[in-house]
């Protein structure tokens, strides 16, 4: 009796593709979903394209056939689809057993599963994406690698076969696709396009399929159903199935048909009416077609005088009208690479797949483009780049990822990171003119929603600062004269939505304003964006109608857009004062010294007034209002804090505060099972109607779960912290939507704020103007190590502690450092410690710090690439 385990169907998976390229998603069936690299669908839902999905997950296919040296053959869909089968006709080509499917963003890694199989197979799928490269990030492509290897004593002669359709110019009915053979070094190149396209549809463009290593031969096009079971109805030699896939499974091989256009014959050809050599051209022609080229061997196996007569061509031809008749879908490619694998042994196979479709044609009607045009002329263009410089990418991007995924934070940890990194692929615009956004939720809502931007542009940031500091400069042209900033761009980045009355976001600009200048240092940014900080201040300080130096009026709107507050709420008022301990600093940094006094008085009276306005024992309410309070516990009530926490500015409020005020929000809104609910009542506090039953107040947003867990952790409650993470796993895993997480749409932005747990757990802090460095690691263990990305460098920091090592190792993969002082306030027992930077030993000064050290050098100290920093007790 057969017995089948079933989990969910996961919908969600690795999306594949360049930062703002559009992208196609790997899932665990082992195929390619939600081809959103067209400029239309749920990428740009409102398009005037209209919203059409040009390819499906059986659109692009793998297969894999293998022979033993007794002659055993076994061919597998390298997926799990039942479409994909034909138990009628090929009944021998199945799908693999199962498939282990492991999402490392940016890799997804595959293992096709199947006792049968005399080998394991293995494919590594990327595209390239490197830190502080935003140009080589946002390449239009991705790679597809099988790694192959022997598991018996003997030879096994393997082929991987891929399978592609073209979609060029979809909507285009005078459009002629053609497919073209390139070869390029070892590799062989299938660019497909067409001829006749319009110059501003949406379809207009190219795709490039192309693989390398061991034997290539190829089909160059076809149509759809030629790689299945085809039989012609009118034949005059009976019902014979045809197919590309009979050759594929008996020498494991295609066989190098070279049509570039769709097969077509006049209606009135006649074989009877050409000369021999007339025939014998056109048959060279039509055999091109891997169905008549299957049927034509085929029936030459039985009497090759049959496939020699004009009756046969004229069947061709009936066969070519057929295929017209039933409106098949032609211009797909076959590439197949064949390898001899010797036992125990292992080899490759690679694939590449690239697109260029330039016309991203806005809801506007206007024709915005691709940044990515200013890189490459086409799609065989991006595809030769990718192949020329595989190794360099995959380097590149396999030290960023396993930067990620070997430290030491935990895997709840590390998972949590990654996974949401892919918005950044998945949900973003790059255009030919530069301007850059993210979708608040996929194909919803607008892009760079600051109150979005807020929690989930840390990774940016951290990552590709040209692409952050790009949105935020962009976005404050549109901030309004009385200096409201705006809510988002829609329905594209020329205008913004009228959500100004969002009193969240002139902080919330002011934060990320400050952070983006202090970690990059870049004079030019902050310069032109201090106007409107300034504006966005004095406009926030309006709401100060008692003089306490919190908002207290005109604070109904905010990012939890169908939970209204009222009076001084303690998730606006916290965000406030952390735009003032922001404001300060720049505000020094300008030169303003009045404004900074200013602000500085204006700070401590609000921080004082915080406490005995909205403390109640146990945590900061929701908000007073005169003699009235809503003692609602809300889980984002620290906001100010995590984010100068998560920047490494120092607490706002008492720390001892902010520590009970996380234990009671865990103790009243986190449940195991449940996640952590925006708010709750505790027991004995009277519920108000604007909060009590709230459709956002009772929900867990993972956005927001994740700023929680990571100021736990930052205040030493790291248990507690990786508690909700977990829980949010469980969640997302049981939904099958591990890398989709919701609120407003799908892909949700907010969540990569899980990037904050990285910034947690490794302490690390980084203070560009001032060249302060400071790790301090959440979990003590004797050995660790923790990536940091800063935007202008990245690197690692290890830490070693034990009885047999004992030194702290600072390390750069890519970019500088200019530092100063290196803050490690739990390194303990290296008071008398020795510091190199490469082979250098600056003057410097060691002091105690905490439980640990500081180290002050009397000159600024160049970290690069080959001069880490390393203390050594």
């Amino acid at each position: 009796m057969p017995v089948i385990r079933q989990t969910i169907q996961h919908n969600s998976g690795i999306p594949l593709g360049g930062i703002g390229t559009g992208s196609v998603e790997i899932r665990p069936d082992g195929l390619f979903h939600e081809w959103h690299i067209f400029n239309v669908a749920q990428w740009n839902p409102n398009s005037p394209c209209g919203y059409v999905e040009p390819m499906g997950p059986e659109d692009l296919v793998f297969l894999v056939r293998t022979k033993d040296a007794s002659g055993r053959i076994l061919a597998r869909y390298l997926a799990l689809r039942e479409e994909l089968h034909d138990l009628y006709c090929l009944a021998w080509l199945r799908s693999v057993s199962a498939i282990r499917f492991m999402g490392n963003f940016p890799f997804a890694v595959i293992d096709y599963e199947d006792a049968d199989l005399p080998v394991r197979i293995e494919a590594e799928l990327f595209s390239p994406f490197v830190p502080l490269d935003s140009r080589t990030s946002g390449t239009p492509g991705f790679f597809v690698r099988f790694g192959i290897r022997n598991l018996i004593n003997q030879p096994v002669e393997v082929s991987i076969l891929g399978l592609m359709k073209n979609p060029v110019g979809w909507d285009q009915e005078n459009c002629r696709i053609r497919n073209t053979l390139v070869d390029f070094s070892d590799a062989k190149i299938i660019h497909m396009g067409a001829e006749n396209l319009a110059n501003d549809k949406c379809s207009t463009g190219d795709m490039a399929f192309a693989c390398r290593g061991g034997d290539l031969t190829y089909i160059t096009g076809s149509f759809r159903n030629e790689h299945r079971a085809l039989a012609f109805q009118r034949s005059r030699y009976g019902m014979k199935v045809t197919s590309s896939m009979h050759q594929f499974y008996q020498d494991g091989r295609m066989p190098n048909l070279n049509a570039e256009y769709r097969p077509n014959l006049p209606t009135d050809f006649d074989a009877h009416k050409l000369s021999q050599a007339e025939r014998q051209k056109v048959l060279e022609e039509v055999l091109q077609s891997p169905a008549l080229y299957d049927k034509y061997h085929r029936l030459a196996m039985v009497d090759h005088t049959l496939v020699d007569s004009p009756e046969f061509l004229n069947e061709l031809a009936d066969n070519i009208a057929e295929l017209h008749e039933r409106g098949g879908e032609w211009g797909w490619g076959a590439l197949c690479s064949q390898q001899l694998i010797s036992p125990e042994a292992e080899s490759e196979s690679m694939f590449v797949i690239a697109w260029y479709f330039p016309n991203h044609i806005s809801p506007t009607g206007k024709n915005i483009g691709h940044m990515y045009e200013h890189w490459f002329k086409d799609a065989k263009d991006v595809a030769q780049f990718l192949l020329s410089n595989y190794g360099k990418l995959r380097d590149a991007t396999s030290e960023f990822a396993e930067s990620i995924h070997h430290s030491s934070m935990p895997d709840e940890a590390t998972d949590a990171v990654a996974s949401q990194l892919t918005t950044l692929v998945k949900c973003t615009w790059w255009t030919k003119a530069g301007n850059f956004g993210v979708w608040e939720g996929y194909g919803c809502c607008g892009f760079h929603t600051t109150d979005i931007t807020y929690q989930g542009s840390f990774p940016i940031i951290s990552l590709f600062p040209d692409l952050q500091k790009a949105q935020m400069t962009h976005g404050a042209k549109f901030q309004r004269d009385d200096g409201r900033v705006h809510h988002f761009f829609t329905p594209d980045f020329s205008s913004v939505d009228n959500g100004f009355d969002r009193v969240d976001m002139n902080p919330q600009f002011v934060l990320l304003a400050a952070r983006d200048y202090l970690w990059t240092g870049d004079r030019h940014y902050l310069e032109d964006l201090w106007p409107h900080i300034v504006r966005a201040m004095d406009n926030t300080a309006l709401l100060d109608t008692d003089g306490d130096g919190l908002p207290d009026t005109d604070t109904k709107r905010n990012t939890y857009d169908v939970w209204d507050f009222t009076g001084c709420p303690s998730y606006i008022a916290s965000l406030w004062l952390g735009a003032l301990k922001a404001g300060i600093r720049l505000a020094r940094e300008m030169g303003d010294t009045e404004r900074a006094a200013q602000w500085d008085l204006l700070y401590k009276k609000g921080v004082a007034s915080f406490d005995a306005k909205l403390w109640n024992g146990e945590y900061y309410v929701l908000w007073r209002d005169g003699d009235e309070k809503d003692e609602c516990c809300m889980s984002d009530q620290l906001s100010g804090d995590w984010f100068a926490s998560t920047c490494g500015w120092g607490p706002i409020l008492r720390p001892a505060r902010i520590k009970r005020a996380l234990q009671a929000i865990v103790r009243h809104n986190f449940r195991p099972g449940e996640g952590l609910v925006n708010a709750s009542y505790p027991p004995g506090k009277k519920p108000r109607l604007a909060a009590y039953g709230n459709y956002q107040a009772d929900a867990p947003w993972t956005g927001i779960e994740y700023t929680v867990a990571s100021l736990l952790i930052s205040y030493g409650l790291v248990s507690e912290g990786l508690a909700i993470v977990r829980d949010i796993h469980d969640r997302y895993l049981r939904a099958g939507r591990f890398w989709s997480h919701v609120e407003c749409g799908s892909h949700y932005y907010r969540a990569m704020s899980s990037w904050s747990l990285l910034l947690a757990l490794s302490g690390f802090n980084w203070d560009q103007p001032t060249g302060c460095l400071a790790f301090a690691p959440a979990i003590d263990e004797p050995l660790c190590e923790y990536p940091f990305f800063c935007g202008i460098a990245w690197g690692t920091y290890y830490q070693a502690n034990s009885l047999d090592k004992r030194c702290a190792i600072i390390s750069l993969a890519a970019g500088e450092l200019r530092v100063s002082e290196v803050r490690l306030p739990k390194l303990r027992g290296f008071e008398q410690a020795s510091v190199v930077v490469g082979d250098r030993q600056p003057s410097y000064r060691v002091r105690k710090m905490g439980d640990g050290i500081l180290v002050r050098f009397r000159k600024p100290v160049e970290l690069t690439p080959d001069a880490p920093l390393i203390i050594r007790a």
